[in-house]
């Protein structure tokens, strides 16, 4: 019997390298090494998985630390640390509620992991408590363009992805989504489809996750009302391209402001 699970646990762990791995190697390792060599210190990559992002960064000197909430994918970043002769800091819990009792001079949400926070507006105002003065925080957001433009067929399932493995098997992963587009929230189930090298089916799992999308203007003012600033910002991960509504991806690096200055900025919006 199929039985449907939170997301990133069972064959939806197993199979998350795999399918990354087509894409080739991560467009976002560069914009977040270049991050860190200027602006040093402990990060938090919050949404580490099974260290995709997380054990480059680590190979190239930075202080990062991992917070994941699926078991099952500390457990293969673990693995896969101890192969490489690296021993990451990793943390079990929830992005909306860790805390670790320090503060981190910035945090990184790539891969769109803020997009599954239930409130996005709380969710940045936690992270604010979680940095040290001036610290930054990264994230990437996308548009569901192809949902939204019906490119997809929604309530349908479709082919999102296929590869074949090492050992001979083969892996696919079908979804299925739903718009909320009144409230910007996508709810998408996705089955994972494990085949023997005879092509027969060897197992099946079923997850479903929500996410929530935002315009590039309601992102700004969601960080502005949190204490922060945005402090550069690009689309589709290409700095020649502006971020206006048109963009797809939108990437994000933002400030802490501190108090006062926060105080200073909502005296003068009253006063406008």
């Amino acid at each position: 019997m199929l039985r449907r699970v939170s997301a990133y646990t069972s064959l939806e762990a197993l199979l998350h390298d795999a399918f990354w791995a087509d894409e080739g190697e991560p467009v976002e390792l560069a914009m977040l090494d270049e991050l860190l060599r200027g602006h040093p210190g402990t990060s938090l990559e919050i949404g580490c998985g099974s260290g995709r992002l997380l054990l480059p960064l680590l190979q190239k000197g930075h202080d990062v630390e991992g917070l994941e909430l699926s078991r099952e994918m500390l457990a293969m970043c673990e693995k896969s640390a101890a192969d490489l002769s690296l021993a990451p800091v990793l943390h079990e819990g929830d992005m909306t509620v860790f805390d670790s009792g320090k503060k981190y001079h910035s945090l990184l949400l790539p891969a769109f992991t803020f997009q599954l926070a239930p409130d996005p507006a709380a969710a940045l105002a936690h992270f604010h408590r979680l940095l040290e003065k001036d610290g930054l925080l990264y994230l990437s957001v996308f548009i569901p363009m192809a949902e939204l433009h019906r490119e997809l067929p929604e309530g349908e399932w479709y082919e999102d992805h296929r590869t074949s493995l090492p050992d001979g098997r083969a892996a696919a992963v079908h979804t299925r989504h739903r718009l909320d587009r009144k409230n910007r929230v996508l709810e998408r189930e996705h089955r994972y489809e494990l085949f023997a090298a005879d092509g027969s089916l060897e197992t099946e799992h079923l997850s479903s996750q929500t996410l929530r999308w935002f315009t590039p203007r309601q992102l700004r003012g969601m960080l502005e009302k949190s204490g922060f600033e945005a402090v550069h910002a690009l689309a589709d991960f290409d700095p020649e391209l502006p971020v206006d509504d048109e963009a797809q991806i939108v990437t994000v690096v933002a400030r802490k402001r501190p108090p006062a200055a926060r105080k200073a900025t909502a005296v003068k919006r009253r006063t406008r």
